[in-house]
């Protein structure tokens, strides 16, 4: 412990010799700003990328496909329908270890066309949709303030009989009961007629997620080729379209009869198809058996399997392929290796740059005490034992350190404001664009302090031995 004698030496000597020090101190600066801007960089890009792209926490397991290259076609397991998930296999999902839940997804196998826009955009649209069935439990944080991501004709409530969409409300249309099967007039017909005698009654919009990289393919190719104006994501909530199931853009995929929805979009998420629609389950269930076949109602193409700690992340996966299941190649091994390096190769650097600095702090606390020789003298023959002097030159050094290292987590911070300003004003959006590319987390900051302060103690540690071996009397007397 430093008494408060040693503490007011200390202070003093820094004063006496702020040139010397801040000179010396440049090189910390600059390597603890290096090392707290690279590493902050890196932990925001890590949460971007393995929380938001490839998040750590959930796993997609698919079946494993058996296909055989033909020429330009692949033959084998995914022609014959064997590429899917049924309810006992997610029953085996969820019995191995370290998994929490299981949500099956489901993919829409019928033909589908979505049309729209005019009230959004100034024009309807008409697009074949790729759409997906997920758990409504899955993505409770991802629904816009408002709205709800359930099957509502799961649900069904009292009748409400009605003539236009102003008898039912707000948040719900005036349509065909659900499950409707319009027959067509021809093969171009995408409107379809009802039974004779079917009224009409109050719907609820089917509840649509989407991807952010739909926005982004809109925002920044699909609006410039044809003029529309840009769309912001959250203004956009509450956009409804219709959607015809047994329909399709290809004359030979159309189905005898179509059945007729009326969408809306309620959130974004990351876990909603990446060019489509995502829908819950249950409707794309449904869907896909009254198109298809009664078993069709088990045949999910893929699972998410949630894993709370990512140390079981691997041990998962291994269970995952002994029930001859494969986890989907998501990327995030080699994102989180890039990630790794680079945080690596800019720790690296930093190390460098401050080493370079201790050995010139090394070099200024030998000239200082070459300096200060005849006053460590007078130190030691009043009573001031080695202990003390090494303790006051360290004592200079380690505060040296720590306002250095300040002063580096400082600069560091005020560049990552700057660089998340250039970014907002001058780079264009993208999908998963952050507000900052920055984390500091305190673990980070405590680091870049200790890292400061250790080296600035390497450095000027042979200088304070050098000092406490002085002979008084060899000092006072010239020699």
């Amino acid at each position: 412990m430093i008494s408060r004698g040693l503490r007011r030496v200390i202070a003093a000597n820094l004063r006496r010799s702020r040139n010397h020090y801040l000179l010396a101190s440049i090189g910390i600066v600059v390597g603890i700003a290096t090392f707290t801007f690279f590493i902050a960089l890196a932990q925001g890009v890590r949460a971007v990328v393995l929380g938001r792209i490839f998040p750590l926490d959930q796993l997609e397991v698919m079946p494993r496909s058996m296909d055989i290259a033909i020429g330009p076609l692949a033959l084998g397991t995914s022609t014959l329908g064997g590429d899917v998930i049924d309810d006992a296999k997610v029953r085996e999902l969820e019995k191995i270890a370290g998994v929490q839940t299981v949500y099956p997804k489901m993919r829409l196998t019928v033909p589908s066309i979505a049309m729209g826009g005019e009230a959004l955009i100034g024009a309807d649209l008409r697009s074949e949709i790729v759409a997906d069935g997920i758990d409504p439990a899955l993505v409770p944080g991802d629904v816009g303030r408002g709205f709800e991501f359930r099957d509502f004709d799961a649900e069904p409530g009292e009748v409400q009989l009605c003539v236009a969409d102003e008898d039912c409300g707000e948040r719900r249309y005036c349509g065909s009961p659900a499950g409707t099967r319009l027959s067509r007039k021809n093969s171009d017909d995408d409107y379809g007629k009802a039974p004779k005698g079917t009224q009409k009654v109050c719907r609820d919009f089917v509840p649509v997620l989407a991807s952010e990289h739909v926005v982004e393919l809109y925002n920044g190719a699909l609006r410039r080729a044809h003029g529309f104006p840009k769309l912001v994501p959250e203004a956009v909530l509450g956009f409804t379209f219709d959607v015809v199931f047994g329909s399709s853009m290809v004359g030979a995929s159309n189905k005898k009869h179509l059945i007729h929805e009326r969408a809306m979009l309620v959130g974004f998420s990351g876990k909603a198809i990446a060019l489509g629609l995502t829908i819950p389950v249950g409707y794309v269930r449904r869907l896909n058996v009254d198109f298809g076949q009664p078993e069709d109602a088990q045949r999910y193409h893929s699972a998410i399997v949630m894993v709370p700690e990512k140390d079981d992340v691997a041990a998962v996966a291994k269970a995952v392929a002994d029930l001859n299941l494969e986890v989907q190649d998501t990327g995030a091994e080699q994102a989180a290796l890039l990630i790794a390096i680079f945080t690596l190769v800019f720790a690296l650097v930093s190390v460098i740059i401050v080493g370079i600095a201790a050995v010139n702090i090394m070099h200024v606390f030998f000239m200082l005490v070459y300096e200060r020789q005849h006053e460590i003298g007078i130190m030691r023959a009043i009573g001031a034992n080695r202990g003390d002097i090494i303790r006051i030159i360290m004592g200079e050094a380690a505060t040296m350190g720590l306002l250095a290292g300040l002063a580096g987590v400082a600069l560091a911070v005020g560049a990552s404001v700057g660089f998340d300003r250039i970014s907002a004003s001058y780079v264009p959006d993208f999908p998963y664009k952050p507000e900052t590319y920055f984390v500091f987390p305190w673990w980070l900051v405590a680091s870049a302090l200790g890292f400061a302060v250790s080296f600035c103690i390497l450095g000027a540690f042979l200088p304070a031995r050098r000092a406490a071996r002085m002979e008084p009397a060899a000092v006072l007397s010239g020699h």
